[in-house]
């Protein structure tokens, strides 16, 4: 699996982010860093049915897995399209929660204007 296979299915079925999240970062964390570079490589296509934080959390998610796995990372994660307006709090997070999602976001996702836990890339 490809990180842009995430965005092409999840638009065939909009509740089913996370699992094709999951599934992709199980198989990133498995791979050596040959197949790891290769499976963040291609950009993701834009599909008029996505939530628009999506593709701006993959390229979030392939900054932040190419630079704690010292992989070169692509340049299509800098493009402009890729960096929200108005930031978007995990979990639709209120109060509290949005404190400690502002504080503890990960730098990839935070200068996208995503706010999302530490370990949102953690798998057990």
């Amino acid at each position: 699996m490809e990180l842009r296979d995430i965005a092409h299915l999840t638009s065939q079925n909009a509740g089913s982010f996370e699992i094709h999240t999951g599934n992709f970062l199980d198989e990133f964390y498995r791979s050596d860093n040959e197949k790891r570079k290769q499976m963040v490589e291609q950009e993701p296509a834009f599909y008029p049915n996505l939530a628009l934080h999506i593709l701006p959390f993959l390229a979030g998610m392939a900054e932040k897995l190419c630079n704690d796995y010292n992989l070169e990372c692509p340049a299509w994660v800098y493009r402009p399209q890729y960096y929200l307006k108005e930031p978007v709090f995990w979990m639709e997070a209120k109060g509290n929660l949005r404190l400690v999602l502002l504080v503890e976001s990960p730098i990839e996702f935070r200068l996208r204007n995503i706010f999302t836990s530490a370990n949102s890339l953690t798998r057990v």
